[in-house]
């Protein structure tokens, strides 16, 4: 029987192959909202990349709609009827998992339109691009790292240093402020930033920061990340970047528990999950209990 024989199982052969995912002196492509996730759990970060993400959620769709809006707000004198009317003219595009959340969902992003709206109002810095696409070589003879991107905005402080804003519109993305002082994403920017990704505004870093709109508290919340280029540990934002060039080039990619696995789409993929098993592994029987 074709397939019958221990040789031909797949559970049981060697590695087909056992070269790193980007071989030495390749140069390693790296975006800033990827790192945090391979830094986390590089074996999702993995499997997600090559079809193992699923489909948009509703969520994800409210949070695009609001962005995509949000490219119409330079600054607080923006019309905030003509962005309601985008938004409620978009929004039934969007894929709800039950027709009742259009009306919740609809108003969470009014709200966080309007939330934005009074965030830019009490915002200090000036505006120089907004979703400001940018693409970089960190050179390195045995590693070099492309680090592409996009930026929400880009802002300019009153010391003339470059500020880039990640707008958030998930219910639950603020960070610590642990987290916070070497967040990865915030931490590419800068390095990028530093490397001349945005040469025809600048430079030099000023931080970068996180505008949390999806929350539920009534006003857009600014977490701030300091710059990445001063105090005892400069530098460390480029270094960051590189690690994790490292870890998406590796051979090996690790399964680590961590707080985002109970939303994990490729955790029956995983051997830590409880839920994921050899190809060879015999399924777990349960019994139906007695009524």
């Amino acid at each position: 029987m074709p397939g019958a024989h221990p040789d031909d199982w797949w559970g049981l052969r060697g590695l087909s192959d056992d070269r790193p995912l980007v071989d030495e002196g390749a140069p390693v492509r790296v975006t800033p909202s990827a790192m945090e996730s391979a830094l986390r759990c590089s074996l999702r970060w993995l499997l997600e990349r090559h079809g193992g993400s699923g489909p948009t959620s509703t969520a994800q769709g409210v949070g695009n709609l609001v962005h995509a809006a949000a490219m119409l707000a330079e600054d607080a004198s923006a019309d905030r009827g003509a962005l309601l009317d985008y938004v409620a003219a978009r929004f039934d595009a969007i894929e709800l998992a039950a027709r009742w959340m259009a009306g919740p969902e609809r108003e969470r992003a009014e709200a966080m339109v309007d939330k934005l709206l009074r965030w830019l109002a009490t915002n200090p810095r000036r505006l120089l691009a907004i979703e400001h696409e940018f693409a970089v070589r960190l050179d390195d003879p045995q590693r070099p790292v492309d680090l592409t991107g996009r930026v929400d905005r880009l802002e300019v402080d009153e010391a003339g240093r470059l500020v880039v804003i990640d707008l958030k519109t998930g219910k639950s993305t603020a960070v610590t402020g642990a987290e916070l002082a070497e967040h990865p994403q915030l931490g590419a920017y800068q390095a990028a930033v530093e490397a001349g990704a945005f040469a025809e505004f600048g430079d030099e870093s000023g931080g970068a920061a996180l505008v949390q709109l999806g929350t539920s508290a009534k006003d857009a919340r600014e977490q701030n990340q300091p710059a990445a280029g001063e105090g005892p540990a400069a530098g460390w934002a480029t270094a960051l970047v590189r690690r994790t060039a490292d870890t998406m080039a590796a051979a090996t990619f690790a399964a680590v528990a961590n707080s985002k696995c109970r939303v994990c789409p490729v955790r029956t993929s995983c051997p830590v999950s409880g839920q994921g098993r050899q190809v060879v592994e015999p399924p777990t029987v349960r019994r139906p209990e007695n009524p």
